[in-house]
Protein backbone atom coordinates (compact mmCIF):
# COMPACT_ATOMS: atom_id res chain seq x y z
CA UNK A 1 0.00 0.00 0.00
CA UNK A 2 1.01 3.44 -0.61
CA UNK A 3 1.80 5.53 2.50
CA UNK A 4 -0.87 7.77 3.55
CA UNK A 5 1.48 10.79 4.91
CA UNK A 6 3.77 11.57 1.37
CA UNK A 7 2.10 14.66 0.20
CA UNK A 8 4.16 17.10 2.63
CA UNK A 9 5.71 20.27 1.68
CA UNK A 10 8.97 20.83 3.16
CA UNK A 11 10.40 23.77 4.11
CA UNK A 12 14.02 23.37 5.26
CA UNK A 13 17.28 25.18 6.77
CA UNK A 14 18.66 24.11 3.02
CA UNK A 15 15.51 25.26 1.29
CA UNK A 16 13.14 27.35 3.18
CA UNK A 17 11.81 29.27 -0.25
CA UNK A 18 9.46 31.66 0.68
CA UNK A 19 9.38 31.27 4.56
CA UNK A 20 12.66 31.99 4.84
CA UNK A 21 11.92 35.83 6.74
CA UNK A 22 9.97 33.31 9.41
CA UNK A 23 12.71 30.90 10.36
CA UNK A 24 14.22 33.72 12.91
CA UNK A 25 14.87 36.94 13.59
CA UNK A 26 16.37 39.19 10.69
CA UNK A 27 18.99 41.44 10.85
CA UNK A 28 17.14 44.59 11.17
CA UNK A 29 14.92 43.09 13.38
CA UNK A 30 17.84 42.08 15.41
CA UNK A 31 18.99 45.82 15.25
CA UNK A 32 15.64 47.36 16.53
CA UNK A 33 15.79 45.12 19.45
CA UNK A 34 19.07 46.04 20.29
CA UNK A 35 18.14 49.67 20.23
CA UNK A 36 15.20 49.69 22.37
CA UNK A 37 17.17 47.23 24.97
CA UNK A 38 20.24 49.06 24.88
CA UNK A 39 22.46 46.11 23.87
CA UNK A 40 25.31 46.08 21.58
CA UNK A 41 24.37 45.21 18.13
CA UNK A 42 28.03 44.10 17.34
CA UNK A 43 28.57 41.31 20.58
CA UNK A 44 24.79 40.38 19.69
CA UNK A 45 25.82 39.59 16.33
CA UNK A 46 28.85 37.22 16.86
CA UNK A 47 26.58 35.11 19.78
CA UNK A 48 23.44 35.04 17.46
CA UNK A 49 23.90 35.45 13.75
CA UNK A 50 25.23 33.40 11.00
CA UNK A 51 22.24 31.39 9.48
CA UNK A 52 22.82 32.25 5.83
CA UNK A 53 19.02 31.41 4.28
CA UNK A 54 18.07 32.01 0.46
CA UNK A 55 21.28 34.74 1.29
CA UNK A 56 19.06 36.36 4.39
CA UNK A 57 21.37 36.19 7.44
CA UNK A 58 19.16 34.89 10.18
CA UNK A 59 19.41 35.13 13.91
CA UNK A 60 18.05 32.71 16.84
CA UNK A 61 15.48 33.94 17.62
CA UNK A 62 14.75 32.20 21.31
CA UNK A 63 18.21 33.21 21.85
CA UNK A 64 18.12 36.62 21.54
CA UNK A 65 14.57 37.37 22.88
CA UNK A 66 16.78 35.63 26.57
CA UNK A 67 19.18 37.85 25.73
CA UNK A 68 17.67 40.94 25.84
CA UNK A 69 15.00 40.65 28.52
CA UNK A 70 18.06 39.45 30.53
CA UNK A 71 20.54 42.15 29.44
CA UNK A 72 23.21 39.52 29.10
CA UNK A 73 24.65 37.78 26.41
CA UNK A 74 25.27 34.18 27.15
CA UNK A 75 24.89 30.55 25.56
CA UNK A 76 20.88 29.43 25.65
CA UNK A 77 21.30 27.22 23.50
CA UNK A 78 22.03 24.08 25.62
CA UNK A 79 19.18 24.98 27.72
CA UNK A 80 16.51 24.34 24.94
CA UNK A 81 18.49 21.43 22.64
CA UNK A 82 20.00 18.00 23.17
CA UNK A 83 23.19 19.27 22.39
CA UNK A 84 24.80 15.78 23.26
CA UNK A 85 23.43 14.93 20.06
CA UNK A 86 25.70 16.83 17.88
CA UNK A 87 28.45 13.76 19.29
CA UNK A 88 26.01 11.08 17.64
CA UNK A 89 27.03 13.09 14.51
CA UNK A 90 30.44 14.19 14.58
CA UNK A 91 32.10 10.83 16.22
CA UNK A 92 30.79 8.97 13.42
CA UNK A 93 33.73 6.98 11.61
CA UNK A 94 33.87 8.31 8.22
CA UNK A 95 36.74 9.74 6.37
CA UNK A 96 37.37 13.40 6.56
CA UNK A 97 35.05 14.04 9.28
CA UNK A 98 36.93 14.33 11.75
CA UNK A 99 39.02 16.72 10.04
CA UNK A 100 36.38 18.50 8.63
CA UNK A 101 34.85 19.48 12.08
CA UNK A 102 38.10 20.49 12.69
CA UNK A 103 38.15 22.71 10.13
CA UNK A 104 34.67 24.56 11.56
CA UNK A 105 35.80 24.60 14.91
CA UNK A 106 38.58 26.92 13.85
CA UNK A 107 36.21 29.24 11.85
CA UNK A 108 36.74 27.51 7.92
CA UNK A 109 34.61 25.91 5.86
CA UNK A 110 34.07 22.94 4.25
CA UNK A 111 32.10 21.55 1.19
CA UNK A 112 29.44 19.51 1.68
CA UNK A 113 27.19 17.34 -0.77
CA UNK A 114 23.12 18.14 0.82
CA UNK A 115 22.04 15.99 -2.09
CA UNK A 116 22.07 12.28 -0.64
CA UNK A 117 20.03 13.23 2.63
CA UNK A 118 17.02 11.09 3.37
CA UNK A 119 15.70 13.29 5.62
CA UNK A 120 15.42 11.20 8.29
CA UNK A 121 18.09 11.93 11.00
CA UNK A 122 18.32 8.39 12.10
CA UNK A 123 19.77 6.98 8.99
CA UNK A 124 23.32 8.75 8.24
CA UNK A 125 25.95 6.60 5.59
CA UNK A 126 28.19 9.33 4.93
CA UNK A 127 29.76 12.12 5.79
CA UNK A 128 27.88 14.77 3.36
CA UNK A 129 24.93 13.48 5.41
CA UNK A 130 26.39 13.72 8.58
CA UNK A 131 26.74 17.54 7.67
CA UNK A 132 23.95 18.11 6.47
CA UNK A 133 22.01 16.69 9.57
CA UNK A 134 23.84 19.11 11.95
CA UNK A 135 22.24 21.90 9.34
CA UNK A 136 18.67 21.46 9.70
CA UNK A 137 19.48 20.77 13.59
CA UNK A 138 20.96 24.29 13.82
CA UNK A 139 24.29 23.10 14.78
CA UNK A 140 26.05 24.26 11.01
CA UNK A 141 25.22 27.10 8.81
CA UNK A 142 24.80 26.39 4.85
CA UNK A 143 26.23 28.31 2.34
CA UNK A 144 23.60 27.61 -0.85
CA UNK A 145 25.35 29.60 -2.99
CA UNK A 146 29.37 28.11 -2.48
CA UNK A 147 27.85 24.04 -0.29
CA UNK A 148 29.58 25.17 2.23
CA UNK A 149 28.73 24.88 6.12
CA UNK A 150 30.78 26.64 9.07
CA UNK A 151 29.34 27.15 12.55
CA UNK A 152 27.11 30.25 12.71
CA UNK A 153 27.84 31.84 15.72
CA UNK A 154 29.65 31.86 19.19
CA UNK A 155 26.57 30.44 20.64
CA UNK A 156 26.71 27.44 18.29
CA UNK A 157 30.33 27.00 19.01
CA UNK A 158 29.70 27.14 22.82
CA UNK A 159 27.31 24.43 22.46
CA UNK A 160 30.35 22.06 20.28
CA UNK A 161 31.93 22.73 23.91
CA UNK A 162 30.16 21.54 25.58
CA UNK A 163 29.39 18.50 23.62
CA UNK A 164 32.66 17.91 23.20
CA UNK A 165 33.45 17.69 27.12
CA UNK A 166 30.93 14.51 27.47
CA UNK A 167 32.11 12.96 24.10
CA UNK A 168 34.87 10.78 23.06
CA UNK A 169 37.30 12.97 21.74
CA UNK A 170 38.66 13.66 25.49
CA UNK A 171 42.36 15.42 24.43
CA UNK A 172 40.65 17.91 22.25
CA UNK A 173 38.17 18.45 24.98
CA UNK A 174 40.64 18.58 27.53
CA UNK A 175 42.57 22.12 25.67
CA UNK A 176 39.36 24.00 24.72
CA UNK A 177 38.51 23.13 28.70
CA UNK A 178 41.87 25.18 28.79
CA UNK A 179 41.29 28.04 26.51
CA UNK A 180 40.01 30.67 28.98
CA UNK A 181 43.04 29.69 31.13
CA UNK A 182 45.43 30.50 28.44
CA UNK A 183 43.60 33.61 27.89
CA UNK A 184 44.17 34.65 30.73
CA UNK A 185 47.26 33.47 30.89
CA UNK A 186 48.12 36.03 28.15
CA UNK A 187 46.38 38.63 29.63
CA UNK A 188 48.25 38.39 32.54
CA UNK A 189 51.88 37.94 30.81
CA UNK A 190 52.23 34.57 32.00
CA UNK A 191 54.30 33.84 29.19
CA UNK A 192 55.87 30.17 30.95
CA UNK A 193 52.13 29.13 31.21
CA UNK A 194 50.75 30.65 27.69
CA UNK A 195 53.54 28.96 25.79
CA UNK A 196 52.65 25.54 27.90
CA UNK A 197 49.28 25.64 26.72
CA UNK A 198 49.94 26.18 23.38
CA UNK A 199 52.22 23.62 23.14
CA UNK A 200 49.95 21.62 24.12
CA UNK A 201 47.31 22.50 21.99
CA UNK A 202 49.95 21.91 18.63
CA UNK A 203 51.36 18.49 19.71
CA UNK A 204 47.40 17.49 20.34
CA UNK A 205 46.20 18.93 16.80
CA UNK A 206 49.33 17.60 15.34
CA UNK A 207 47.31 14.24 14.54
CA UNK A 208 44.91 16.22 12.31
CA UNK A 209 46.90 19.27 11.18
CA UNK A 210 50.44 19.04 9.50
CA UNK A 211 52.93 20.13 11.91
CA UNK A 212 55.12 22.33 10.52
CA UNK A 213 52.89 24.22 8.28
CA UNK A 214 52.13 28.05 9.19
CA UNK A 215 48.41 27.82 8.07
CA UNK A 216 48.14 25.34 10.63
CA UNK A 217 49.98 27.08 13.60
CA UNK A 218 47.36 29.71 12.71
CA UNK A 219 44.64 27.05 12.96
CA UNK A 220 46.16 26.26 16.32
CA UNK A 221 46.59 29.37 17.80
CA UNK A 222 43.06 29.75 16.98
CA UNK A 223 41.62 26.15 18.68
CA UNK A 224 43.69 27.38 21.42
CA UNK A 225 41.79 30.41 22.19
CA UNK A 226 38.66 28.63 21.37
CA UNK A 227 36.33 30.67 24.25
CA UNK A 228 38.13 34.36 22.61
CA UNK A 229 35.04 35.24 20.59
CA UNK A 230 32.87 35.66 23.19
CA UNK A 231 35.31 38.76 23.74
CA UNK A 232 36.92 39.62 20.85
CA UNK A 233 36.83 40.19 17.16
CA UNK A 234 39.44 38.13 15.27
CA UNK A 235 41.15 38.01 12.31
CA UNK A 236 43.95 36.22 10.77
CA UNK A 237 46.37 37.86 7.88
CA UNK A 238 45.12 41.36 8.64
CA UNK A 239 46.94 43.77 6.92
CA UNK A 240 48.88 46.92 8.90
CA UNK A 241 51.73 49.14 8.54
CA UNK A 242 54.50 47.28 6.34
CA UNK A 243 52.12 43.62 5.83
CA UNK A 244 50.03 41.44 7.28
CA UNK A 245 49.45 40.34 11.25
CA UNK A 246 49.25 37.06 11.68
CA UNK A 247 46.45 37.16 14.30
CA UNK A 248 44.66 40.21 15.79
CA UNK A 249 42.34 40.24 18.25
CA UNK A 250 40.39 43.64 19.08
CA UNK A 251 37.74 43.52 21.48
CA UNK A 252 34.02 44.27 21.08
CA UNK A 253 32.99 47.86 21.75
CA UNK A 254 31.02 46.56 25.51
CA UNK A 255 33.89 44.22 26.66
CA UNK A 256 35.50 46.23 29.03
CA UNK A 257 38.63 44.89 30.77
CA UNK A 258 40.44 42.85 27.80
CA UNK A 259 43.19 44.30 26.03
CA UNK A 260 43.85 43.83 21.77
CA UNK A 261 46.44 41.47 20.86
CA UNK A 262 48.73 41.30 18.05
CA UNK A 263 49.82 38.11 17.81
CA UNK A 264 52.87 37.09 15.39
CA UNK A 265 54.09 33.00 14.76
CA UNK A 266 57.34 32.02 14.52
CA UNK A 267 59.37 28.71 13.63
CA UNK A 268 63.03 28.02 14.58
CA UNK A 269 63.63 31.82 15.82
CA UNK A 270 63.26 33.46 19.25
CA UNK A 271 59.75 34.89 20.78
CA UNK A 272 61.68 37.80 20.75
CA UNK A 273 61.81 38.38 16.84
CA UNK A 274 58.41 37.94 16.45
CA UNK A 275 57.84 40.84 19.11
CA UNK A 276 60.21 42.92 16.77
CA UNK A 277 58.98 42.25 13.44
CA UNK A 278 55.64 43.10 15.08
CA UNK A 279 56.98 46.40 15.86
CA UNK A 280 59.04 47.01 13.13
CA UNK A 281 56.84 46.60 10.45
CA UNK A 282 53.93 48.34 12.71
CA UNK A 283 51.71 45.54 12.41
CA UNK A 284 49.65 47.67 15.32
CA UNK A 285 48.50 49.93 12.66
CA UNK A 286 45.76 47.65 11.69
CA UNK A 287 44.10 48.72 15.05
CA UNK A 288 43.88 52.19 13.86
CA UNK A 289 41.72 54.08 16.54
CA UNK A 290 42.15 51.69 19.25
CA UNK A 291 43.14 53.20 22.51
CA UNK A 292 43.09 50.69 25.01
CA UNK A 293 46.16 48.43 25.96
CA UNK A 294 47.79 46.34 22.93
CA UNK A 295 49.36 43.28 23.73
CA UNK A 296 52.19 41.92 21.64
CA UNK A 297 52.87 38.44 21.88
CA UNK A 298 55.27 36.19 20.16
CA UNK A 299 55.14 32.64 19.99
CA UNK A 300 57.77 30.56 18.36
CA UNK A 301 58.73 26.81 18.55
CA UNK A 302 61.70 24.59 17.75
CA UNK A 303 62.83 21.71 16.44
CA UNK A 304 61.94 19.59 19.22
CA UNK A 305 58.51 20.99 19.24
CA UNK A 306 59.33 23.20 22.51
CA UNK A 307 57.60 26.26 22.23
CA UNK A 308 58.26 29.87 24.14
CA UNK A 309 56.23 32.76 24.00
CA UNK A 310 56.72 36.17 25.02
CA UNK A 311 54.24 38.81 25.93
CA UNK A 312 54.81 42.59 25.60
CA UNK A 313 52.33 45.60 26.21
CA UNK A 314 52.27 48.57 24.89
CA UNK A 315 49.34 51.11 24.43
CA UNK A 316 47.52 51.74 21.11
CA UNK A 317 46.98 55.18 19.11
Amino acid sequence: NESALNNFREYTMINSKQFTPYFGFTEDEVKDLCQEYGMNFDSVKKWYNGYLINGQHMYNPNSVFRAMVNRKLESYWKNTSAFGTINNYIQLNFDGLKEDVMTVLEGGKVSVNTGTFQNDLSIINSKDEALTALIHLGYLAFDAERSTVFIPNYEVKAAYQAALATGAWHNIAKIISRCDELLWATIDKNHELAAELIELAHETYTSILKYNDENSLSCVITMAYFTAPAYYNIYRELPGGKGFADIVMIPRADVKNKPAMVIELKRGEQAETAIEQIKQKNYTGALKGYRGEVLLVGITYDENKKHTCVIESVMGV
